[in-house]
């Protein structure tokens, strides 16, 4: 992080010292020469440093293409990666402790309580006065997840937006009597296929699970609001709203998929075959649960484990979640991964700059390239080819 210009202590040190002319010669622009011969104003060299956890190694790193992209526009900022993961009370602490970077990513929620502190720097001025930004890439809703009062904290980019689907092995939705390709389609069918998909070996130990709530996207509480008809928190984000007929007869279907098998052994089927469908070794992606709920990323998720998992894409079926308000086809559109900036910053509008450079297509065609995901926004979905991928 570089800070920018002179307090009134360093400006006034500078004068005395050198009589004005150090401080003169600070205060000129830099120039260089032009191609022609003539000259033309440089901006001074400025670091701005990012911090993610997210995607940061191996064949799934986002941020090296991205930044190498970003450093081929030739402009006077230098990204810092800082590949750590960020969580709120760490960035609480960097703030206090003055050691916070200029840009966090963050995704999954998180950051309310720190937007609702002041934390984390109002964003609406500056993006308001940045050239060749237009807000409306994407839908009001994709901003949510940035936003405390109607104020704009973060700036949607890197992975979001529809979501949850439930997704189902078709040979195994085939075998207990389901239609392979339109899937389960209200929550006492799903609880009935799971029950018929139950395995155990001969010294009974669970094998097969036909579904694990808290698998994949399941893990989150704000993947449930869309599935219930029933939001758990309200619109202001200051109350809790789980004490309604939807959240307790939600919970109550989910406790069954546990209480079926017997809470120990679904635990220790997901001791063997872990949660989340980006490893190759997940339950789901290895036909040990037949179905889960999941995001949009799960197609390329897939895809790029084929020759581990021997699932192909084609073997994979995704329909709408089912519904409490049964036949209710609903998706969320307002949850994703956020850049936020926090208040010490001192490169705001550099630090802008590099977050509005995330938003770009060309960033957008590098995820897709890599993981058949993207923070979809209109002028990417122009730009993509879905049925590239299918299930996507």
């Amino acid at each position: 992080m570089q800070k920018q210009g002179f307090s009134r202590r360093e400006f006034l040190s500078l004068a005395a010292a050198t009589g004005g002319a150090a401080l003169l010669a600070a205060c000129q622009p830099v120039t260089q020469d032009t191609a022609d011969g003539g000259m033309e104003t440089a901006m001074e060299p400025v670091t701005v440093s990012v911090q993610s956890g997210w995607q940061t190694s191996g064949d799934g790193d986002i941020w090296t293409p991205c930044i190498e992209l970003f450093d081929e526009k030739g402009t006077h900022i230098s990204i810092e990666m800082i590949r750590l993961h960020v969580s709120p009370e760490d960035t609480m602490t960097a703030v206090a402790g003055g050691t916070a970077p200029d840009v966090y990513h963050r995704y999954i929620g998180g950051f309310a309580e720190l937007m609702a502190r002041g934390v984390m720097l109002p964003l609406d001025d500056l993006i308001a006065n940045a050239p060749d930004f237009d807000p409306d890439i994407y839908l009001g809703s994709q901003w949510d997840n940035g936003k405390w009062d109607g104020v704009t904290y973060g700036i949607p980019a890197l992975e979001g937006g529809s979501m949850p689907a439930i997704c189902w092995h078709k040979h195994l939705i085939e075998e207990v009597g389901g239609d392979p390709e339109v899937g389960p389609r209200s929550w006492p069918e799903m609880l009935e296929w799971s029950r018929m998909l139950l395995q155990y070996d001969d010294d009974g130990n669970l094998t097969r699970a036909g579904f694990d709530p808290k698998d994949a996207y399941g893990f989150t509480v704000i993947a449930w609001p869309v599935v219930f008809d029933e939001n758990y928190i309200s619109e202001d984000k200051r109350t809790f709203t789980f004490d309604t007929e939807a959240w307790a007869e939600g919970l109550d279907i989910i406790a069954q998929f546990y209480t079926d098998p017997g809470i120990d052994k679904m635990l220790a089927l997901r001791d063997q075959w872990g949660y989340w469908s980006g490893y190759p070794s997940s339950g789901f992606n290895n036909a040990k649960r037949a179905m889960v709920m999941d995001g949009n990323w799960l197609p390329g998720g897939l895809r790029s484990m084929v020759e581990v998992t021997g699932v192909e894409l084609e073997s994979i079926g995704y329909n709408f979640h089912p519904n409490l308000n049964e036949g209710n086809k609903a998706i969320d559109f307002g949850t994703g991964h956020t850049l936020f900036m926090p208040r010490s910053t001192q490169v705001a509008e550099d630090a802008l700059t590099f977050m509005i450079h995330m938003t770009s297509v060309e960033v957008g065609l590098i995820e897709f390239e890599i993981r058949a995901a993207a923070m979809w926004s209109k002028p990417l979905l122009d730009a993509i080819d879905l049925s590239s991928v299918p299930g996507l």
